[in-house]
């Protein structure tokens, strides 16, 4: 796995569908194996439909992105949300460098993983950042 195997697999909300606990089945939300729960849920997934509809390759092309619909809602975790913003602010390819560097070094991604439950961006941009040397890392 490498830079360009992560960033072509950032969903359009910023998930790394790449290391997704369901990567092992669902190839993606922008792939046509999209098993995504959210895209499969009742009411969809507002980001892929919003990103779809706009022709973007995902929120942080969004000049309002993040917004703070469905999964960057405040009933979600910030990590999203955060990774959108990297993206957005420094590059696709290096929210996928700091995830990819940080894999190998033991700091995991994936749901209830190392990024969730950090309670705030500045404490996700830190830990994207900094890695082992972060004060967020575990």
């Amino acid at each position: 796995m490498d830079i360009k195997d992560i960033t072509q697999n950032i969903g359009y909300c910023g998930l790394v569908c790449k290391l997704c606990h369901e990567a092992d089945k669902c190839a993606g939300c922008k792939s046509e194996n999209n098993c995504c729960g959210r895209h499969l849920s009742e009411n969809g997934c507002f980001q892929f439909d919003c990103c779809v509809k706009n022709g973007i390759n995902g929120c942080w092309e969004c000049e309002d992105g993040p917004c703070d619909k469905d999964m960057f809602s405040e009933h979600h975790d910030v990590r999203n949300r955060t990774f959108v913003k990297v993206a957005k602010n420094e590059g696709i390819e290096k929210l996928a460098e700091y995830v990819l560097k940080n894999q190998k070094n033991g700091i995991m991604y994936g749901w209830n993983k190392d990024y969730d439950n950090l309670g705030n961006e500045k404490a996700v941009i830190d830990l994207l950042h900094n890695g082992l040397n972060s004060k967020y890392a575990k």
